[in-house]
C-alpha cells in the first residue's frame, strides 16, 4: 500500500511538472497572478525543435538564395542572343522547386511552433567564381547546378543527422528532411550529373554547336 502511494505520488509529480501550459494558465487565471498573464509555454514546440530551429531557418534561406540563382540562369539562357529554351526551362523549373521548398520549410517551422528568421544566413558560403551565375556556358551552368544541388543535399543530410543524434531525438524533423528533400535531391543530382557528362561528350564532336542545339531540344521535350 505504501509503495502504491509512493508510485502514485511520483506519477502525479511527473504529470504536474510536464503540464507547463496548464501551469501557465493556472497562474494567469489565479486570483493573485504571479506573472503578467503571458503563457509562454502554450505553444506547439516539443522535442528538439528549439535546437534545430536555426538549421531549418538557414536551410529555408539557402533554398530562397538558390531559387534566385536558378532564375538568373534561366533568364540568361532565355534571352535573344543565347536562345536556349531547354536550359531556360530546366533552370526555371529548378528555381520554382527551390522556392516551393523554402515555403514548405517555413510552414513546417511554424507548424512546430517557431518563427522564420530571414536574416539567418545559409551555412555554406560561395566565393570567387562560384558567386557568378550570369553568362555561363551550357556545360558550366550544368556543373554549377550540380555543385549547388550536392551542397543542398549535404546540408539536408546534416540537419537529418542533427535531428537523429540529438539527446531529445526529434524523429519528426528527421522524417521531414528525409521525405521532403533527401529522396528528391538524390534523383536531381543523378540527372544533373548525367547531363553534365553527356554535354562533355557532345562538345568533343566535330560539330559541337549542332550537338548542343540538339541537346537543348531534348531538354525542352523532357521538361
Amino acid at each position: 500500500m505504501i509503495k502504491f502511494g509512493v508510485l502514485l505520488g511520483l506519477l502525479l509529480i511527473g504529470v504536474c511538472s510536464g503540464e507547463f501550459c496548464f501551469n501557465d494558465v493556472e497562474a494567469a487565471c489565479s486570483p493573485r497572478p504571479l506573472s503578467d498573464g503571458t503563457m509562454l509555454n502554450c505553444n506547439a514546440k516539443y522535442g528538439a525543435i528549439d535546437q534545430l530551429m536555426v538549421d531549418l531557418q538557414s536551410y529555408a534561406n539557402a533554398n530562397i538564395e538558390t531559387s534566385f540563382e536558378y532564375l538568373l540562369m534561366s533568364t540568361h539562357f532565355g534571352n535573344y542572343e543565347t536562345n536556349r529554351e531547354g536550359f531556360k526551362g530546366l533552370y526555371r523549373k529548378m528555381s520554382d522547386r527551390a522556392w516551393e521548398n523554402a515555403i514548405d520549410i517555413i510552414k513546417f517551422i511554424t507548424k512546430r511552433g517557431g518563427k522564420m528568421d530571414f536574416n539567418q544566413l545559409p551555412r555554406y558560403k560561395r566565393t570567387g567564381k562560384e558567386q557568378r551565375v550570369v553568362e555561363l556556358s551550357e556545360i558550366s551552368s550544368l556543373a554549377k547546378a550540380l555543385d549547388t544541388e550536392k551542397q543542398m543535399a549535404d546540408e539536408a543530410i546534416r540537419v537529418h543527422g542533427q535531428a537523429l543524434h540529438h539527446s531529445k531525438l526529434d524523429s519528426s524533423v528527421a522524417h521531414y528532411m528525409e521525405e521532403q528533400f533527401m529522396e528528391p535531391q538524390a534523383e536531381t543530382v543523378r540527372t544533373l550529373a548525367g547531363h553534365t557528362n553527356d554535354m562533355k561528350r557532345l562538345l568533343a564532336d566535330n560539330d559541337a554547336s549542332l550537338s548542343i542545339f540538339m541537346f537543348d531540344e531534348y531538354l525542352k521535350k523532357t521538361l
